[in-house]
């Protein structure tokens, strides 16, 4: 990826310390740091007597834009991210498609991020989980109204904005504030050099913590990732969900079929996440089984035919969905069992087994220990038992969404 950025047309890039390469431009950046784990990193517009911040995704392909950035709204005045830039890059891995948009801040997953805590013990403050969930829904909102399908919407995607002086920083400054880069050198198996197709070092993500710092962030979100994205009335004919699991609805798991309904389902996990800090249905594991199992524990009996499809449940659930006997899933080997729930259990056990932090997390931050009072559990069980139908055609559209008084 770094000699394909290395072609960069027009741009001054620090593809190495000790290197600067200089190419023919009609933009000029200076690439400064990867941002996430992904292919994604920042850039800083050299061309501006201010330098700006820009964050960049490459992708693979040889596909147009569909919709020129000049004709869309600045991401300022809408929720969604909007491209301000894109480019193709020709490079020894094949052609690359650049996308140049502003740059944003950690997404709510990162902000959610608790390691060596219980799961939910770093979450939202009450009113901002719900100010952002209404920002994410309105972006749905605009979406649908639209005649577009997001497709992948997950806490990943839902990212908060920066406070606008931090834009304006220079490259040193992004630096000081961010540290150096951590590199490592490539290494191959059998000790030869890696060779124009792979890059000449590694770089280190920037340390979450250092992103999800309060005093850099608005309490505003902006929702990213479009690649899924499609218009309603002619969908691709060789579209297939890509989604991670625990957001998929089971349509698209058992059908392929994807759609609004199922962008309302994934809304619907998504508000449940940002208000608990934790996922409605763990992935820790990685198995669509597993998300089954958590699924039916939650909201009960998969419909047929999807009930027979989920061919696993014999081993954990009676055929009416209860769970069976913790004995007879012992029987049966499996390793976690299902235990009956429901989304109001879930809600109640918010702030009921958080660990303290060993220092105050600013005040984007919940407070540990403080609970859900009954008026919210009743209205967001309302609102989440709405979108979680099974069947899509049964679930409330964004319409309704955004007017529910949980919002409020």
């Amino acid at each position: 990826m770094n000699d394909g950025l290395a072609s960069f047309p027009r741009a001054l890039m620090q593809s190495r310390i000790s290197k600067i390469i200089n190419l023919e431009v009609t933009t000029q950046y200076l690439l400064a740091t990867p941002l996430t784990t992904g292919v994604s990193g920042s850039f800083i517009n050299s061309d501006s007597e201010a330098p700006l911040l820009f964050g960049w995704l490459a992708t693979s392909g040889k596909g147009e834009i569909g919709v020129e950035s000049e004709s869309l709204p600045p991401s300022e005045s809408v929720n969604f991210q909007t491209v301000g830039h894109h480019f193709f890059v020709q490079g020894p891995n094949g052609s690359h498609l650049f996308l140049i948009f502003p740059l944003a801040g950690p997404s709510i997953l990162a902000m959610s991020d608790s390691p060596g805590r219980t799961a939910g013990s770093r979450r939202l403050r009450a009113d901002l989980a719900r100010k952002v969930a209404k920002q994410a829904a309105m972006m749905m909102h605009h979406m649908h109204c639209a005649g577009v399908v997001h497709g992948d919407l997950t806490t990943s995607n839902i990212l908060f904005r920066l406070l606008p002086h931090l834009i304006e920083w220079s490259d040193a400054e992004v630096y000081a504030h961010l540290g150096d880069p951590e590199t490592e050198n490539v290494r191959t198996c059998d000790g030869q050099p890696p060779g124009p197709h792979a890059p000449a070092m590694l770089v280190a993500p920037i340390e979450n913590s250092k992103l999800s710092d309060a005093t850099l962030l608005q309490e505003n979100i902006v929702v990213s990732d479009f690649g899924q994205s499609y218009i309603v009335a002619a969908p691709p004919s060789s579209y297939e969900p890509g989604t991670v699991l625990n957001y998929q609805p089971p349509e698209a798991r058992f059908e392929g079929r994807v759609g609004l309904e199922a962008d309302i389902w994934a809304l619907g996990c998504v508000i449940f996440e940002i208000r608990a800090g934790f996922p409605l249905f763990e992935s820790f594991l990685g198995s669509g089984v597993d998300i089954l199992r958590q699924t039916v524990e939650t909201l009960g009996r998969l419909p047929d035919p999807w009930w027979a499809a989920f061919e696993q449940h014999v081993l954990w659930f009676e055929e009416d969905g209860q769970p069976k006997s913790e004995q007879d899933q012992e029987s049966a080997g499996v390793f976690l069992k299902a235990h009956r729930s429901s989304i109001r259990a879930k809600l109640l056990e918010i702030g009921e087994n958080d660990d303290p932090p060993s220092e105050d997390k600013g005040p984007m931050i919940e407070k540990p220990g403080v609970r859900l009072d009954q008026e919210e559990v009743g209205l967001l069980e309302d609102l989440l038992e709405k979108m979680l139908k099974y069947i899509p055609e049964e679930r409330i559209c964004i319409q309704d969404v955004i007017r529910h008084p949980w919002f409020t």
